[in-house]
């Protein structure tokens, strides 16, 4: 199914074309039937000569209820435009064709509708106004049809062009993110809440757990028709009336959506939008920040904010890029189209497509981290795969754009294709775009090396001392770090991070302190000074030790004592010779060998119970599980 939404001024006769195509009246409340005009949306299904379905979206014309058409046009495939050949191209025939293009409709044709009323050469002129209008856009080579819903004059060429229309659009994309814009919502006696509204992005289901905005809750599907009839399962491009279970009536609301998607807490997460914008030659207002606008998304309309992103203003016939907060919570994709209006007078200003979600408005040191966006306008998945990895650096290859109207499948060609490129590269199930890690990790490179020169006693630096000097990478830090590791331009010991090829030194004060602990050391191997006593100098000692402790000239023996590594080396060689010859260790034999008081010797055989080269029996040791392991130190 394909559904072909009317536009078009008041009264040149959109409904009257409907019911005589469909013999379906489409205006369906009582008050529009008194006035004489469509006030909300109405549905007719119109049947092809092949048998296929048309649903007929017969949306109102007049400047008070653009807002309805606008949530009518968020979900046709193709438009027909009306234009009365008694009145001609009328301020509302400008909008709704406007409207139609910014909500990124690429199919339609127009019909010259009440020619009984006019003469022929009258209608030539009409005519070529209109091409002269739709010169340039998604209309310029569709064609103009001249009828009368009055008398039936050209309906028959009507029903042709509509009868081609299903083998000349494609069908829906079933993308596995199922959407239905609510349009109408009502109650039906025996089943409670029912919504309406053109199922878009994939397939629902009898059964299936679905997200219901706003609201941010869960139900789950009890019905489903289409075009009148129970179905087990609605198809994308479908009209479909929905009723659902475990949600309260008043949940179920116009401008809400229904989602094959239940993970809600990401909208409320990111809530502001960021948004391409293109402002329509005859607004009457600029956009300036901190101003007020309607934005209208689907069936969805939200008051909110503006922040302009590199513009102080975005005038009439310009384009640009702009943030919105809505005041409520929405549900949108990147990709979706957009109108933007003022709240008063309910004037349409342009519109556009959703770039991104935010946490909030950026500051303006911040906008020179967001110039992806920008590679957002740019149409095409490949720019906003690049997009993507150029505002995350790296990004989770499953995940990847889970947030945007695409498909997955064609995601991941598009990476594919990006790799053979060379354009995209990947470490674990990460992605990235070459040039943009190329930078990052040069300057990570480059922040360590720099960290590193001035404190060149450090073996290397942990993850949340580097997360420190680069704050804005820090959420990616440990794959940039793992990365960097694999491609061997960092070393990884223990959990310090250091230079490939970088050598400890010392020099200054830290120097003459780090020799002065060696030194007492080296005169007291087999009693050494306490650790709180040789740190007790402040933290140039503190350092001190620690470069003893880093580069293996010392080896720190539990909390209490620091010995030289080639005394500890000469205790481990001891105590293996020791427990081969006689299988048991105790305090009496480091004070024979080492002349160790019990003050060294405890702590001592407790750290080798720590190594598990020993472990504790009584009053002696034994061999430990790790007794033949030659990794013990340092």
């Amino acid at each position: 199914m394909i559904v072909v939404g009317t536009a078009g001024h008041i009264d040149h006769g959109k409904s009257a074309i409907v019911k005589r195509l469909t013999g379906v009246d489409p205006d369906r409340l009582p008050e529009e039937k008194a006035r004489g005009m469509t006030i909300d949306l109405g549905f007719a299904f119109y049947e092809t000569s092949d048998d296929q379905q048309i649903a007929l979206i017969d949306v109102p014309g007049h400047e008070r209820f653009v807002k309805n058409m606008i949530a009518g046009a968020g979900g046709i495939d193709a438009v027909l435009l009306v234009i009365a050949a008694d009145d001609g191209w009328m301020p509302q025939s400008e909008e709704h064709f406007q409207i139609t293009r910014l909500l990124g409709v690429t199919q339609g044709l127009v019909v010259i509708n009440k020619i009984d009323l006019v003469e022929p050469d009258w209608v030539d002129l009409l005519e070529q106004d209109v091409i002269d209008k739709v010169a340039g856009s998604f209309l310029e080579n569709a064609p103009i049809l001249r009828v009368s819903a009055e008398t039936g004059e050209g309906f028959e060429e009507l029903a042709t062009h509509l009868d081609s229309l299903p083998s000349r659009l494609a069908s829906q994309r079933d993308i596995g993110k199922a959407r239905l814009g609510i349009d109408r919502s009502f109650i039906r006696t025996g089943i409670g809440g029912v919504v309406t509204g053109t199922l878009r992005g994939g397939e629902l289901k009898i059964g299936q757990t679905v997200g219901v905005w706003p609201g941010g809750v869960t139900g789950k599907v009890r019905t489903l028709q289409s075009n009148g009839h129970a179905v087990e399962t609605a198809m994308p491009g479908q009209r479909t009336a929905i009723s659902l279970t475990g949600v309260d009536r008043d949940r179920l609301v116009r401008g809400g959506v229904i989602s094959a998607r239940t993970d809600l807490d990401y909208f409320d997460d990111h809530p502001v939008l960021a948004l391409s914008l293109e402002m329509l030659p005859n607004a009457p207002v600029a956009v300036s920040d901190r101003r007020r606008a309607l934005l209208i998304v689907g069936t969805t309309e939200v008051e909110g904010e503006l922040r302009l992103f590199d513009h102080k203003s975005v005038k009439p016939a310009e384009t640009g890029t702009i943030f919105f907060r809505p005041d409520e919570q929405i549900y949108t994709l990147v990709g979706d189209h957009y109108i933007l209006r003022l709240p008063t007078p309910m004037i349409t200003l342009g519109g556009g497509t959703v770039l991104d979600h935010l946490e909030r408005f950026p500051r303006r040191k911040q906008l020179i981290e967001m110039s992806y966006l920008k590679d957002r306008t740019t149409p095409g998945l490949q720019s906003l795969v690049l997009s993507e990895l150029r505002k995350l650096i790296l990004a989770h290859r499953e995940n990847l754009l889970q947030h945007a109207n695409v498909d997955a499948a064609e995601i991941e060609t598009t990476v594919t294709n990006l790799m053979r490129d060379k354009k995209v590269g990947a470490t674990g199930e990460y992605l990235f775009e070459v040039e943009t890690l190329q930078a990052r990790t040069e300057t990570l490179l480059e922040k360590l090396k720099t960290a590193l020169g001035e404190q060149s006693h450090l073996k290397g630096l942990t993850l949340d001392q580097l997360g420190r000097l680069l704050p804005a990478l820090r959420p990616i830090l440990p794959g940039l770090v793992s990365y960097l590791v694999e491609e061997k331009a960092l070393v990884l010991r223990g959990d310090l991070y250091d230079l490939a090829g970088r050598g400890m030194s010392l020099k200054g004060v830290i120097k003459q302190v780090h020799d002065d602990i060696l030194e007492s050391l080296r005169h007291n191997k087999y009693d050494p000074p306490k650790l709180s006593q040789l740190a007790s100098g402040g933290k140039i000692h503190q350092q001190a030790i620690k470069y003893v402790i880093d580069s293996g000239e010392g080896y720190k023996c539990g909390s209490d004592y620091l010995f030289l590594s080639e005394v500890w080396s000469e205790i481990i060689i001891f105590v293996r010779e020791h427990l081969n010859q006689t299988e048991r260790l105790t305090v009496p034999d480091l004070r024979e060998r080492f002349g160790f008081t019990r003050k060294f010797a405890i702590p001592l055989l407790e750290e080798l119970d720590r190594l598990k080269l020993t472990e504790r029996s009584g009053d002696f040791r034994i061999k430990g599980k790790r007794f033949e392991s030659e990794d013990f130190i340092s």
